[in-house]
Formats: C-alpha cells, structure tokens, sequence
C-alpha cells in the first residue's frame, strides 16, 4: 500500500463530505452529479493507494482505476453539458458513446497487449459515434469528429501504443468537460476559474501521461499535480454552490418567492425611480393596485395550496396583460400593484385598465377546476392626484376599497364573496373600479 497517497486521500474526502452538507441546502440535478463524479474519483483513489511501488498493478486494481478515470469523465460530461434528465436524446447520445471507451478501458485494465481484441471494439464506436451523431444530435460535424478520433485510436492500436490510444481517449473525455464547463458556467464566478483550471490540468496529465512514465524523474512531480487538480475540481464546485446560494438569497430579498415578482421593498425603489423619471420628463405615471376578489373563500375551501396556485397563474397572466417597461409586485396576500410610465392620455389610461381586468378575468384551472376571478382597481396618477409615493399609494388604496364597499366585496355586511356558476366554470366575485 502506498501511504503517500494518504493526504490527498483524506482532503478529497473531507471536500466530498462538504459538499455533501451544502446538497442540503442546494438540491440541483447538477450537484448530485457532481457529487456522483467525485465519488468515482475517489473510489479510483483509494485502488491507487493500493498499487504496488515497483512493476505493473495488478489487474482487478488497473481495470477499477481505469473504468473510474473514464466514468467520472463521463459524468462530469454529464454534469456540465446541460444533458438533463428531461433531454433523452443527449443522455442515450453520452451512454452509448460510453460504451465502447468502457471496453477499452477494461481491456487495457486487463493488460490484453493484441491489437485483434481491440479492433472490434474501435469499429464498434466508429459505427455508434457516427450513427448518434447524425441520427441523436443531426450534426454532421461531431460524426466528423467521432471518425477522425477512433481511426486515430485504431492507428495507435495497429502501432501496439495501447497506453496512449487509452490514455489520449481519456484525455478527449476530459476536454469536453473542462470546454462544457468554460461555456455554461456564470463568467463572474470565481469557482468557474477554479474547476475550469482543475479540468484543464487534468486532461494535460492524461495527454502527457504515456510521455511521463517513460521519464520516471518526473514521475512524483507528476504525482502531486494529478491530485492537486481533484482538490481544486472540489474547491471550485464549493465555491459555485455558495456564490449560486448568496445570488439566490439575495434574489430572495427583493422577489416574493410565490410568484417570482418584485416584493414590497424592490417595488418602493422602482417607484420612487419612476416618480423621479417622470419629474424630469414632465411625464404621467399611474399606479394601479389589484385586490383579487373572493380569494379568502378560495384559501377556505379549497386549501392554500390552491390558493398558491391560483396567485401564480394570475401573476402570470398580469405580466402578459401590462406592457414591458411597465412594473408588477406583489405586495402580500391577494394584493398586485402596478407602475405604468407614460401616461399622457384618459384613453390610453382607459385601455391600460380594461387590460389589466381582462388579464385578471383570463379563464384559470386549479385542480382541475375552471374558474373566472376578477379584481377590485384602484388608481393613483402622478402628478395629478399626488407627487409623492406614499400619497400616491395611499390615494390608490382608498379607491381600490371604494369600489369594493359599492360592489358589496367588503366583509363588513357579513359578505366575503359573491359566486355563481355557469356550466363548470366558477365566477367568483364582481368587481372591477377605475378611475
């Protein structure tokens, strides 16, 4: 056994083990592959501790080594070309690509020295890489790729060069990820630069390896760069994981997290912007608050799940009836509240209400029932009925429960909603107010 080995052992390990703790609090398809390919690797780690100091290792030790090198290549292909579960064409194009490298690797494992054994296993991934290619991914330039790489492999074999045809195929496995990686992985994280590097410095090590083992004197330096680059893979995924954790809090600070929309606190900023926006354009601003109506029956009849369910699918239909430039919030409950810039004209104002109330009327299902909700509005223009946004809401306030007193909407008569059914659709409330 070899002893050295020991630390680097134990550091992946104790990363392994980190990342772990942070899949708790990030659980992405993406980690738990991440996590799966660093389980491999270390798995290959501990059958590297066990080779022997001088002479070849022994076989069972050299095929685990080898089907690792290329399975955690493979899963971290997997993990950083975007090849979810959802897309099958791309996860049966990785498997079957996989296969035949996984004979290879095996029988080099096996220390089988006869290019005969090899060659059908080359034909084979010849055929499958060309056959995916065209049929899974319709590029005719990675069929191009796939028959230049296996008649390379079959030359080096026909040359009796097996640690180099394996070694070199390993090492396109290990690009891919390290391109993959480089490509979809945000440019301002500092854990990019870290796996990025890591992957790097991998596949070199796989591409410089048949070289290397003929030079036996830089055979520990090459040691200690072959295990510093999993530690800097692991580093680096940790860093990812926490700086995607600090973007999402801080999204979270500033979004309502029901329906993904600006909360109270990004909602005061934008519209004090646009208050000052206008006052330098000499510009109309309206502010219309959206107060669903009938929404508490829902919660008490058919469960906050649904009520959840139905709040989403009015935001969404509110974020398809106002125009781009225009700002949507929530600001709790059953309560939206929008900004509209650009309000010069009582027409335009007109129609930018009855817009919202057809986006808000817009036929929805939840749990396989149909129903119709509609919405008190209320509206507050700047600078016409205030200059400041706490009149400004408080003015869009006291219209929006105006309307409500005049429809019968409000509980103070011992009324929390009108509904009446039509077919199997339920309308639920009455009431619509604008200015």
């Amino acid at each position: 056994m070899n002893f050295a080995f020991l630390p680097d052992l134990l550091a992946l390990a104790l990363l392994i083990v980190i990342l772990l703790l942070l899949r708790h609090r990030h659980p992405q398809e993406r980690t738990n592959l991440w996590l799966l390919g660093l389980f491999i690797t270390l798995v290959e780690a501990v059958a590297h501790t066990f080779y022997a100091h001088d002479g070849p290792p022994q076989r069972i030790l050299h095929v685990v080594v080898m089907d690792c090198y290329l399975l955690a290549g493979i899963v971290f292909v997997w993990a950083s070309g975007g090849y979810s579960i959802s897309s099958r064409s791309r996860l049966w194009y990785l498997t079957l690509n996989a296969l035949p490298l996984l004979d290879l690797t095996t029988m080099y494992g096996l220390h089988l020295n006869t290019p005969i054994v090899y060659f059908p296993c080359i034909a084979t991934g010849l055929v499958i890489g060309v056959a995916s290619s065209l049929y899974l991914r319709r590029s005719w330039h990675l069929a191009a790729l796939h028959v230049f790489g296996w008649m390379a492999l079959g030359y080096l074999i026909h040359m009796a060069n097996y640690r180099a045809a394996v070694y070199w195929s390993l090492c396109c496995v290990y690009a891919t990820a390290t391109f993959n990686f480089q490509r979809r992985l945000p440019r301002e994280s500092t854990g990019r630069l870290a796996i990025v590097t890591g992957f790097m410095i991998w596949s070199l090590n796989l591409l410089l390896h048949p070289w290397i083992v003929s030079y036996r004197s830089y055979a520990d330096i090459a040691s200690h760069i072959w295990n510093m680059q999993k530690s800097l893979i692991s580093i680096g995924m940790i860093l990812v994981m926490l700086e995607e954790q600090i973007s999402s809090n801080e999204w979270l600070a500033l979004h309502d997290e029901l329906t993904g929309l600006p909360n109270r606190r990004l909602f005061a900023d934008r519209l004090q912007s646009a208050i000052e926006r206008c006052e330098r354009t000499r510009s109309r601003m309206a502010l219309l608050i959206v107060d669903l109506n009938g929404f508490k029956k829902i919660n008490d009849t058919m469960g906050h799940q649904a009520g959840d369910q139905v709040l989403r699918e009015v935001s969404s239909n509110l974020k398809r009836g106002i125009r781009a430039s225009d700002t949507l919030a929530r600001l709790g409950g059953d309560e939206f509240i929008i900004v509209a810039t650009d309000a010069e004209q009582d027409e335009s104002m007109e129609h930018f209400v009855n817009s919202v109330r057809h986006a808000v009327e817009r036929p929805i299902v939840v749990e396989g029932k149909s129903m119709i909700m509609t919405a008190s509005l209320g509206v507050a223009i700047y600078p016409d009925d205030a200059h400041d946004s706490v009149r400004l809401l408080r003015i869009a306030d006291q219209r929006m429960y105006a309307t409500k007193h005049r429809v019968g909407m409000v509980p103070s008569k011992g009324v929390t909603g009108l509904t009446a059914s039509v077919g199997d659709t339920a309308v639920i409330a009455i009431a619509s107010g604008q200015r």
